[in-house]
């Protein structure tokens, strides 16, 4: 037991030295350099945000700030990333909401299906009491809130047949994120839920070791899911969220003026991804249907129906407060 405390001692130690010379980086000539780690690829609005804030953290600070954007999984998968912010591995990521929920419960809101119809009511609850709780929680668990990224609504995608109706999906081995509620949501739905990492999803389409998956159209576009799958149905069960988050050691160890730096630029970058994210989904479908994909709506009332209870079985994980606030907001 002694030896684990001399441990967990020198460790915090190292943590609490790498962050302070973060903040003096810059003083001493060098810039102080932080390591942006993204799962998609360089096609996705998303990374070319992630190196929009490059651009604007560079520019802010006359080039005493420097961040590096890896994108493609290339410092690991989501959890991995956040792992490594809390072990001062990496000090920026960007992860879906549903990554998050394993340190912050609270994220799991946008796992519930059907719980948001709008970009307007996601917007709304951001900015209002939902956005206060989720920078509150993610304080305790280490992170600072830096952006939301815009992804659109999740839909079903698969190669075998369009889905019209519950009976069409029941039994399709649907790839998901690992995460509890969505899994519990596919398959409420009568589908096989796949827990499998991203980075996999292609090659699992691919040979057949899942049947389809669920991506909001811009992302099934950019990651030429179109190449592997031909079914795409407007399912819209989950909103997308995704989050830029940063070490909160490492921000706290920043200087006042290298923090307002950082919160200007992601500021001014959550505004341009939600803007060329809408500027490349407005014309997606049609894209997709130019590279050969069947598109369909369907009406969504027999699976919302189907997964009612999803909501009140998980209220008392993630909190009744963030619930009600994100259905009342």
């Amino acid at each position: 037991m002694k030896k684990f405390f001399v441990r967990l001692t020198v460790v915090s130690l190292i943590l609490l030295l790498a962050a302070s010379a973060f903040a003096q980086g810059g003083k001493e000539g060098k810039p102080v350099v932080l390591k942006f780690s993204d799962q998609v690829n360089e096609e996705n609005p998303h990374v070319k945000a992630d190196f929009h804030f490059a651009e604007l953290v560079n520019e802010k600070s006359g080039g005493s700030m420097e961040v590096q954007v890896f994108p493609n999984s290339q410092l690991g998968n989501a959890r991995e990333s956040l792992e490594g912010m809390q072990s001062g591995t990496i000090e920026i990521t960007k992860v879906a909401a549903a990554a998050l929920s394993s340190f912050c419960p609270e994220f799991s809101i946008f796992s519930l299906p059907y719980v948001f119809v709008s970009k307007d009511e996601v917007k709304k609850a951001l900015e209002g009491k939902v956005g206060d709780i989720f920078a509150e929680s993610l304080n305790k668990a280490g992170f600072e809130i830096l952006a939301y990224y815009d992804s659109g609504f999740r839909s079903i995608f698969n190669g075998d047949r369009p889905i019209n109706s519950l009976a069409d999906i029941k039994g399709m081995k649907i790839r998901v994120m690992n995460d509890p509620i969505m899994i519990d949501s596919i398959n409420a739905l009568g589908a096989l839920a796949t827990p499998l990492a991203y980075s996999e999803l292609y090659t699992a389409l691919k040979q057949g070791v899942v049947d389809g998956a669920e991506q909001p159209p811009v992302s099934l576009y950019t990651q030429k899911f179109y190449e592997v799958s031909k079914y795409f149905s407007l399912t819209n069960h989950f909103y997308d969220l995704n989050v830029v988050v940063m070490s909160k050691r490492v921000y706290d160890g920043l200087s006042a003026d290298q923090q307002k730096i950082i919160k200007e630029a992601a500021a001014e970058t959550q505004t341009f991804e939600w803007n060329a994210w809408k500027q490349l989904e407005d014309g997606v479908l049609d894209d997709l249907r130019a590279e050969g994909m069947v598109i369909n709506e369907l009406d969504l009332a027999p699976f919302q129906k189907a997964v009612m209870n999803i909501i009140n079985d998980n209220a008392d994980m993630m909190g009744q407060e963030v619930i009600d606030a994100a259905l009342n907001n």
